[in-house]
């Protein structure tokens, strides 16, 4: 059963780095996504990283950069529906969505404080017209 399960990790992986998209210079992209699949995987298997670079046509330097990146959230933050956020993006959507929350709370105010008025100039004009 083991080793059905590392021979499909391996096609896996395999397949992965076989439909990177190709930049004209003819370098592999991967997303953040990807990297952080291949750094997991990496640490998972018993091989140490210059043989699973090997196993699967990567440079060592690439995978040791991308586990440092992921340690200090650089690259991969938290995961939301699949996708992989750094930890800036998300500081900075956090920050964002405060002030949303402070906006919104205000506008909110400030509705309860005109419906209050416009009740008490209703008041007031049927105070008058009586």
């Amino acid at each position: 059963m083991d080793w059905f399960v590392a021979q499909t990790r391996t096609k896996m992986i395999d397949n992965l780095i076989k439909n990177a998209r190709l930049t004209s210079s003819g370098r592999k992209l991967l997303t953040s996504q990807e990297k952080a699949y291949l750094v997991e995987e990496w640490q998972s298997s018993s091989l140490s990283c210059p043989e699973f670079c090997r196993r699967h046509g990567l440079i060592a330097s690439q995978l040791y950069k991308w586990r440092k990146d992921a340690k200090t959230g650089a690259v991969m933050g938290i995961k939301n529906e699949g996708e992989l956020h750094s930890k800036t993006e998300l500081e900075i959507l956090r920050k964002e969505n405060d002030e949303l929350k402070k906006a919104l709370g205000e506008a909110t105010l400030d509705i309860k404080i005109l419906k209050k008025k416009v009740e008490m100039d209703q008041q007031r004009n049927r105070k008058l017209s009586n």
